[in-house]
This record gives C-alpha cells, sequence and structure tokens, in this order.
C-alpha cells in the first residue's frame, strides 16, 4: 500500500484548522478514502488529481503523477476529527495520455464515534476516451454505469488496514452482521412463503415424493457452505431428512444471495399417503467454510394432492 505520510498529515491538519476555524469542537469521527485500481500508472493512467471536503470546506487537494513515481495504489486519505453527519465529498480526477480519463465521484457522511471506509476504485470500464459513459453530477461511474455517488455513511464498513486486498464474498461482506436465513420456496428461483402456506407435493422421477425449497440468506459465504434440511411433522411425530447439499449461492437483491431447486423428500420412512394435507415445520441450516451457521424456519401445509403422480 502507498503510504504518505504527509499526505495524511496535511489531511488531518486541513480538517483540524477548518474546526478550529468555525469555533467547533473536534469530532469523533473518521472518514478514511481509499482509492485502488487495476490500472497500471504510467500506462493506464499518468496522474490523479484529489480534492475532499469537509462541510463543504476543501480538506484535501492532492495530486500524483506517474512521472514523480507518487502515483501508486491503493492511496489512502484519512480525514480525523470530524463531527457525526458532517459531509465528506470527494472528486477524483485521472488523465491517461494526457487527456482527461476519469472523473469520479464519492460522497458520504461521518458517524460518531466510528472509523469509517469510503472505497473508490478507477476502472477501465469508467475510462470516457475507451467507451465508459459520462455520467452527470451526483451520478458517477461505477462498473461501467452511472450511479450514485453518495454511499450513507451508517452503511460503510470499518476501516481495516488490508481493505484493498482482502478477497470480497458477495455474500458475506465483511462486517455485515450475524448470519440471516429466510426458507422459501421455488424450482427456479427463489419465492417467498408465509408460515401456513400451501406446498405443492410432487412425485419425483425416482419414486419418491418431495416438496421444492428455497433459501434466502446473508453473511455466509457463497461457495463451500453446506446447507441442510430437516423437516417435522408434529401431528404424526415424523422427522425427515437430513438433506444435505454444497452448492455456490447465487447474488440476489439487497445484499442477499440464494439457493433453490431443492429437491426435499418426504417418504424416506414413511408413506407419503399419511402425510397429506399434513402441517410440516421445515428448517433450513447454512454452516458455512468459516464455522458460521445460520438457521431458518417455515411452517407449511402439504396439498392434499400430489402433482404428477
Amino acid at each position: 500500500m502507498r503510504t504518505r505520510v504527509p499526505h495524511l498529515f496535511v489531511a488531518s491538519l486541513l480538517v483540524s484548522g477548518l474546526i478550529a476555524a468555525c469555533g467547533k469542537a473536534p469530532g469523533d469521527a473518521t472518514v478514511v478514502l481509499g482509492i485502488k485500481s487495476k490500472l497500471t500508472p504510467g500506462i493506464g493512467l499518468d496522474s490523479m488529481h484529489v480534492v475532499i471536503t469537509t462541510g463543504g470546506e476543501i480538506a484535501v487537494d492532492e495530486r500524483y503523477s506517474s512521472a514523480s513515481k507518487d502515483l501508486e495504489f491503493p492511496i489512502e486519505l484519512r480525514l480525523e476529527g470530524l463531527n457525526g453527519g458532517e459531509t465528506v465529498e470527494a472528486t477524483i480526477e485521472a488523465t491517461a495520455g494526457g487527456a482527461p480519463a476519469i472523473e469520479r465521484l464519492a460522497a458520504t457522511e461521518a458517524v460518531g464515534g466510528k472509523e469509517v471506509l469510503l472505497a473508490v476504485e478507477l476502472e477501465a470500464a469508467c475510462i470516457e476516451i475507451g467507451g465508459g459513459p459520462s455520467c452527470t453530477a451526483p451520478q458517477t461511474c461505477v462498473k461501467g454505469g452511472c450511479r450514485d455517488s453518495h454511499v450513507a455513511g451508517e452503511s460503510l464498513p470499518a476501516y481495516e488496514p488490508d481493505w484493498a486486498t482482502a478477497t470480497t464474498d458477495i455474500c458475506k461482506p465483511k462486517g455485515g452482521g450475524e448470519p440471516i436465513i429466510t426458507v422459501g420456496e421455488g424450482q427456479a428461483d427463489y419465492l417467498p412463503m408465509n408460515d401456513g402456506a400451501l406446498a405443492q407435493i410432487e412425485a419425483g422421477p425416482q419414486g419418491g415424493h418431495h416438496v421444492w425449497v428455497a433459501v434466502r440468506l446473508k453473511n455466509l459465504t457463497q461457495s463451500g457452505s453446506i446447507t441442510s434440511l430437516t423437516g417435522k411433522f408434529p401431528d404424526l411425530g415424523y422427522e425427515v431428512g437430513p438433506f444435505n447439499v454444497i452448492f455456490t449461492f447465487d447474488p440476489d437483491e439487497g445484499g442477499y444471495c440464494k439457493i433453490y431447486g431443492l429437491r426435499f423428500q418426504l417418504d424416506t420412512q414413511h408413506d407419503i399417503q399419511e402425510m397429506l394435507g399434513k402441517k410440516l415445520e421445515i428448517t433450513a441450516t447454512v454452516t458455512d467454510k468459516d464455522g458460521d451457521v445460520g438457521i431458518g424456519k417455515k411452517t407449511v401445509t402439504l396439498s392434499n394432492d400430489i402433482l404428477g403422480g
């Protein structure tokens, strides 16, 4: 990581000076602007200009150049002594071949008592001269498309020194919290299901009978997790399962992931005719490769008929 103590020191001094000028006591919030890129300095990019404002006043104005060998990613700029709720806005302008290439905006607000990371990546897909989009503020280019440049401070991760090199798991982001599991239904996708919902029994290709189960989850690893289904018939005293699979989860909306098309066989030990119309308590347990465990439950009512039977 490119550590530039003078720049970080200047950033802190500027913020402290602004606070003093405004007659405010220093706050206990910190925002770290982290900039990374896969573009090679001197080839993909040749210079970068970073301006950061806090509370509407310029706190950082830094220039980097491949010619002077100080354009080396990742770069961090730390803004300390901020008050909770204070705005932080960054404009990053990069050139390639001497011509404007990328203008990246990023904005958030400080969170009292916390040190958060506002991470920005300069991407090839956002180079305008290479076909990237031209976005109008407050939108900015992210992954080749125009998106809102503002990220709520409360949603930002805590700063970690290895932020630029740590592997990102879309299903288990760093600092995401406790595992969340929701049991649903679906053969071709995850479909939400309420307690008491009707679950259609189907005849399987090898003589058994099953219902389709799907699971929506958060904060468990995308690959290498074990999904285990068990069931209980409270009226019959029967238990079913476990049915275990190790499948990679698909990304879903809102930071969730999902798995679907789980054929949960019911009649491994008992006659399916006894189960028609009965209540079934389904438990989904997901254990990831880090040892974290999430559990979700749903009670359904089985159909009185068998599809395909």
